[in-house]
């Protein structure tokens, strides 16, 4: 293990630092996955693994910082990720998870200004209780469960209603769609679409009319990897009929490749029915172009299922289409 630890250490350092901008911090965080996935084939265990791609979208995204700080938030991230697992599969319960997550969110904040307790932390910390072995009093704590600075484990009592609260979100967990697909592994990072047009028009799959998306289509993954197209609208230019509309509004919706309206080879429409229940920020964007906003501007960026993403594309500034758009 310690061998396995300096590989990593030796790799952290050799990464250099890292370009500010966000798609330079996308680029990097890409390239740490397939090393990743090197450290798989090395024999590292998937939750290893993992910890190791928070560590290193850490450096990353602060390359300036020194390693141990890294080192510290990347156990934070893995930290809510592992609990937010376990509490989807009802290994803890939503008071545990809450706290879990308090009690990271008080030691990040404490540690982070304590350079000697950070570089203790990489020395060890057994438990995974994000207190190091030289200074934890209760060894052996369960790695979700609060405690002292000591390590020794605080109370988590049971709320009342809590048990109907946790109910009504696994509900909500259960029909959740996560944004990740094992046919897009090893997929190349996707070409960056473009907004074309947006207006009122048919469609024809759905049966109704709404409001139509039109977006340069993106192609070239392998089979099976769905495209999910990630779109941000900024809404500008307020009817003057309504003055309690703010200047803009922003909204931001997401689209499966399977979505599309069309089956053109160059372009993809996504449609906001009219008369159909949709989710919130589908619902807000329908509103937004239905009744209370001329213009927008959106741009628009391609993300696979292995949470590859192209780079937002440039932003542009419309109104509807004249003729509207059809799907």
């Amino acid at each position: 293990m310690k061998t396995k630890l300096a590989c990593v250490l030796v790799l952290a350092v050799s990464a250099g630092t890292a370009p500010a901008s966000a798609d330079s911090v996308d680029d990097c965080i890409a390239a740490w996955r397939q090393t990743t996935r090197w450290l798989l084939q090395l024999g590292f265990e998937r939750d290893q693994a993992r910890f190791y791609l928070e560590f290193f979208a850490a450096r990353c995204q602060s390359p300036g910082e020194p390693l141990a700080t890294s080192w510290l938030v990347g156990r934070v991230n893995w930290d809510r990720a592992r609990f937010a697992r376990d509490f989807a599969t009802g290994a803890l319960t939503v008071e545990q998870y809450a706290a879990s997550i308090v009690d990271r969110r008080r030691k990040l904040a404490a540690m982070r200004a304590d350079p000697d307790a950070q570089a203790a932390l990489v020395r060890g910390d057994a438990d995974l209780d994000l207190v190091p072995d030289k200074t934890d009093s209760c060894p052996g704590t369960p790695s979700w469960h609060p405690t002292d600075s000591r390590g020794c484990p605080t109370t988590v009592p049971r709320r009342p209603g809590a048990a109907r609260e946790e109910r009504r979100l696994r509900r909500g967990l259960a029909t959740a769609r996560v944004l990740y697909n094992p046919s897009c592994d090893g997929a190349p990072k996707p070409p960056t679409p473009t907004p074309l047009a947006w207006g009122r028009g048919m469609q024809t799959k759905l049966g109704t009319q709404g409001f139509n998306l039109a977006v340069a289509k993106v192609t070239g993954m392998p089979p099976g990897c769905e495209i999910f197209y990630e779109i941000e609208f900024r809404f500008i230019d307020p009817n003057l009929g309504d003055p309690t509309l703010p200047p803009s509004k922003n909204v931001g919706v997401v689209f499966v490749e399977s979505e599309d309206l069309l089956t053109e080879p160059t372009h993809a429409v996504f449609g906001l029915p009219l008369g159909q229940a949709l989710s919130p920020g589908r619902t807000s964007a329908r509103q937004a172009f239905f009744a209370q906003y001329l213009r927008v501007t959106w741009r628009v960026r391609a993300v696979t299922g292995s949470a590859q993403a192209s780079p937002w594309s440039a932003p542009v500034t419309q109104g509807p289409a004249p003729g509207g758009v059809d799907g």
